[in-house]
């Protein structure tokens, strides 16, 4: 008696690799289907914007904020101040928005602003206020308006952005880059001007 057998497995030497293709194919459509995760921990992707990891101690805020007010008390006169609050490489970079709209930036390095401050002899006032501070490991960021005054007289405000690092020191300077800017586009100090204004 003479079987009939289905074309597809009409030979039995092919018979063992068509059984294992259709379970590499069963093993594939398996892997689509959707994981149970009840009993396992998964990681969840999903971007945030849940920053309070990075919110610095009340002892880290107030070192910080205090190394960055020595650069404000280095321009009202005590020049020497800016070697023990920055790095001996700090990047500065003042920029501004022209009438024509093109953006002016220029640098500066710690020996050109001591300079500045000694030979300048003007009394400069700088103020922070509403400043955010992050902390990430040895790393600080400081993002805080400011105002400036110059002999009195009121000459720009902006955003103050510093980068400091945690040394064996203390925190010290690594970059500032600011805005410089007239109201309305940045925020006068909310105290009014300063004394002697």
């Amino acid at each position: 008696m003479r079987r009939h057998c289905s074309p597809c497995f009409s030979s039995t030497a092919t018979m063992p690799f068509r059984i294992v293709i259709m379970l590499v194919l069963l093993g594939a459509l398996g892997a689509c289907q959707p994981a149970n995760n009840d009993d396992e921990s998964s990681v969840d992707l999903t971007p945030s914007n849940d920053l309070s990891a990075f919110v610095p101690t009340d002892l880290q805020r107030g070192e910080i904020l205090a190394t960055v007010q020595g650069v404000f008390d280095a321009l009202a006169g005590d020049a020497d101040k800016l070697s023990a609050v920055m790095m001996p490489d700090v990047t500065m970079r003042s920029n501004s928005i022209e009438e024509d709209g093109t953006v002016a930036s220029s640098t500066s390095t710690v020996e050109g602003l001591r300079d500045r401050i000694i030979s300048s002899g003007s009394t400069m006032v700088e103020r922070m206020f509403d400043s955010q501070v992050m902390v990430s490991g040895p790393i600080a960021t400081v993002w805080t308006p400011y105002d400036f005054y110059t002999d009195g007289e009121f000459s720009h405000c902006g955003i103050d952005v510093v980068t400091l690092l945690h040394t064996q020191e203390g925190w010290r300077i690594m970059s500032l880059d600011w805005s410089r800017q007239q109201p309305p586009d940045c925020q006068l100090h909310p105290d009014g001007p300063p004394q002697g204004s």
